[in-house]
């Protein structure tokens, strides 16, 4: 008996290199280290986590990328190729403090970016992604079916300069990974294409 396997419904979550990443880094990571440094941001309103440094929810005035730098904004044109768009820019820092983020989506954005502007491979963690039907197939799990008919969540291999681009729906989490010798530093962008 001969098996094939065929996925379907499939999560469409591309990995997009960055080649601006080094220029992006001079230009925007030194700030967002100071105010990691200095605390300036608390948890964002109706975020579970309690241990996070990000810019979610600061005045566009009051982010460090305060314009869409022409990096991003043609990332933003490859995937979206029409329409005018609105793009909520912010930045997230793991470092020192055990930070983390909970499982969460970026509804009511249609697409979302995260930019992995300083990633150390092997030392900092990746986000873990999940499947929008986990509910169903939480009621539908049996021990007696195999596990990967049911798989929830999965991790994907990113790079520092990687950029992750996926439908906001998709939850998706940054699990606890400790103290970090480096910083992981992340921008966040959401889309939303205006009607």
């Amino acid at each position: 008996m001969t098996t094939a396997q065929t996925r379907l419904f499939g999560v469409p979550i591309a990995r997009v290199t960055v080649s601006e990443t080094p220029a992006l880094k001079r230009q925007f990571l030194p700030e967002m280290l100071r105010r990691y440094q200095e605390r300036l941001y608390d948890a964002p309103v109706l975020w579970d986590t309690d241990r996070v440094h990000s810019s979610f929810g600061v005045k566009q005035e009051d982010q460090v990328i305060k314009v869409l730098p022409a990096a991003y904004e043609q990332l933003v044109r490859r995937f979206i190729t029409g329409g005018q768009v609105q793009v909520q820019v912010w930045h997230s820092v793991y470092w020192t403090g055990e930070e983390y983020q909970e499982k969460h989506h970026h509804i009511p954005a249609h697409l979302s970016f995260i930019h992995f502007l300083s990633f150390e491979r092997g030392e900092h963690q990746r986000p873990v992604f999940y499947d929008p039907a986990r509910m169903i197939k939480a009621y539908c799990r049996h021990d007696a079916v195999p596990h990967e008919f049911w798989t929830e969540g999965e991790t994907i291999d990113v790079y520092e300069g990687d950029a992750l681009v996926f439908p906001s729906y998709v939850e998706h989490r940054v699990p606890p990974g400790g103290s970090y010798k480096k910083p992981r530093v992340t921008v966040s962008l959401n889309v939303t294409v205006l009607p």
